[in-house]
């Protein structure tokens, strides 16, 4: 009998000392306090860009299995974008409320310290940005290599900190993320430096000639010379370019007696001409419509290192630069930036 039992002992502590295998998926569940009705959470993946949707019922409750073939960083949207991180075997517990996601978003369960720490360095990065991330990389370049090694140097104490807590595939790749970060940040720098000394303001603009008129003919950019002229580089391709377009609507309406030419600049290929001029017609735009000569290898592109659009220009009445990056129409900032001037 008593050797029953030695048996028994030893196969129960056998059994308790056996690593439990780790799960072949990621399990995200929640609460979304103030849901959007019509919203429901959105992870995409910006390396493989697909998206996978998970469904809020009208409690706000959320729960999805995702299995992964790599950890990823989700850019995670409900109406704002913020992100998550995923791996399997995770059991992450997330809630925010929805008309204040970036000060409620909060994490619980296994993968919480993990998205903590992104949460951190979110916040981290607007500290070093600020209001203007074009102000930071055009520093000079001491003040600019203070606050970035400010930035490094509090970086790596908290995650050296955090370190135990964390999984160390996760930390790996903060590292080697964090000194591409640097390396990048470096090269804007360099870039930003150069942009600034040839589109400051006050710079007279960098010109195009002869682009197609979709009401006939063509124009230059010194035949608006004696008004102000608010540039929009778009295309028919671009969701975030006719995302605006409503709001540049009620711009040109409330600015329809000033001095001011809004001129909307088209970077879509010559061949899909047609494609231009059915969208001017179906989402009726109004202002000056033009056609780019070489859609996004258009000089005028170049000369504005425009890498992305939509992009917006402010140009004052002689043609100098106001603000090479103005405000889109959609951003308060832009009427507050039209009332400042002499239109």
């Amino acid at each position: 009998m008593r050797n029953l039992i030695l048996i028994a002992l030893v196969s129960l502590m056998v059994s308790c000392n056996k690593e439990v295998p780790k799960k072949d998926y990621a399990v995200l569940y929640g609460t979304v306090e103030n849901p959007n009705d019509s919203i429901n959470l959105r992870l995409f993946n910006p390396v493989s860009s697909k998206s996978v949707i998970i469904d809020v019922d009208e409690n706000g409750n959320f729960r999805d299995t995702l299995k992964l073939e790599n950890p990823v960083n989700y850019n995670t949207v409900y109406d704002k974008v913020f992100e998550v991180y995923l791996q399997n075997d995770m059991d992450l517990n997330m809630s925010f409320d929805a008309s204040n996601i970036q000060e409620t978003l909060t994490f619980k369960g296994k993968g919480a310290e993990e998205n903590n720490f992104i949460k951190f360095k979110t916040g981290h990065l607007s500290s070093l940005f600020g209001k203007d991330y074009k102000e930071y990389l055009g520093a000079e370049e001491t003040d600019f290599n203070v606050r970035t090694d400010a930035f490094m140097t509090t970086f790596y104490a908290t995650l050296d900190n955090k370190e135990a807590l964390l999984d160390s595939t996760f930390v790996a790749d903060e590292k080697k993320k964090i000194e591409e970060f640097k390396t990048g940040m470096v090269a804007q720098h360099e870039q930003q430096l150069e942009i600034n000394s040839k589109l400051g303001k006050g710079l007279p603009s960098p010109e195009f000639t002869d682009y197609v008129n979709y009401k006939g003919g063509t124009s230059s950019l010194s035949d608006f010379k004696g008004s102000y002229v608010y540039i929009d580089v778009w295309a028919t391709w671009c969701v975030p370019c006719i995302y605006e377009m409503p709001y540049l609507a009620k711009v040109e309406e409330a600015f329809k007696d000033k001095n001011i030419t809004f001129l909307s600049i088209s970077v879509d290929n010559q061949k899909d001409k047609a494609k231009w001029r059915k969208m001017i017609e179906t989402k009726a735009l109004d202002g000056v419509q033009l056609l780019a000569d070489n859609a996004t290898e258009s000089k005028f592109m170049t000369d504005y290192y425009i890498f992305g659009i939509p992009r917006f220009i402010l140009l004052d009445k002689e043609g100098n630069i106001v603000s090479y990056d103005a405000p889109r129409p959609s951003e308060e900032g832009l009427k507050d930036l039209f009332n400042s001037l002499d239109i």
